[in-house]
């Protein structure tokens, strides 16, 4: 049996003062995601789409026989994942903040408090991002707006015009197709971990 893995795992991510090093974890169980009008769930970062909308009792258990292949409509779609945190006056006294991304899974547009600090297109890496002091407040929204892997891989790949082998994985493996055009895990657009029964 050959299955596919398309979870979008999120982030680790922290506010970062020069205060001493002041650190603000954003980690937790009240961020909020949506895609459009259709789903929208809170839950648990580090995390991904689906154990949060799992969580939720929105979707069924996406490990379970085919589910995985049943829920690829999800990372068809773009998501936003929404958290609203407060700062103290001593952390704002710093002169020096950076927003710390251990790991964010892959293509996403990073805004705080209406400030766009910029965009990411790789899971393997970390991503550090200088915040301005004056995009910050005591009561601050951080969003984080995904898009789909699977259309920015199709899209990188027509707008590079050239053929690059393999153009898919074989069907039998249920997976997507472009994996060479995006930085992040293949096994995300398809593996085949189970032994064929002849």
């Amino acid at each position: 049996m050959a299955r596919a893995s398309l979870f979008i795992i999120t982030f680790c991510v922290a506010l970062v003062s020069s205060a001493a090093s002041t650190r603000v974890s954003l980690a937790g169980s009240d961020w909020s995601i949506k895609n459009g009008a259709d789903l929208q769930a809170v839950g648990t970062v580090p995390g991904t789409i689906h154990t949060i909308l799992f969580s939720a009792k929105l979707i069924d258990e996406p490990y379970w026989r085919f589910h995985d292949t049943d829920l690829r409509y999800l990372v068809n779609q773009s998501w936003t994942f929404t958290k609203s945190f407060s700062l103290q006056s001593q952390f704002l006294d710093s002169t020096q903040f950076i927003l710390h991304f251990d790991q964010i899974d892959t293509v996403s547009n990073i805004t705080l408090n209406n400030c766009n600090l910029g965009q990411t297109n790789s899971m393997f890496f970390a991503y550090e991002f200088n915040v301005p002091r004056t995009c910050l407040q005591t009561e601050n929204t951080l969003h984080i707006e995904f898009t789909s892997p699977i259309l920015y891989a199709k899209q990188q790949s027509i707008a590079y015009n050239k053929t690059v082998y393999p153009l898919c994985p074989n069907a039998a493996q249920h997976g997507e197709c472009h994996v060479q055009f995006i930085r992040k895990e293949p096994c995300s657009f398809s593996w085949d971990w189970v032994t064929s029964l002849l």
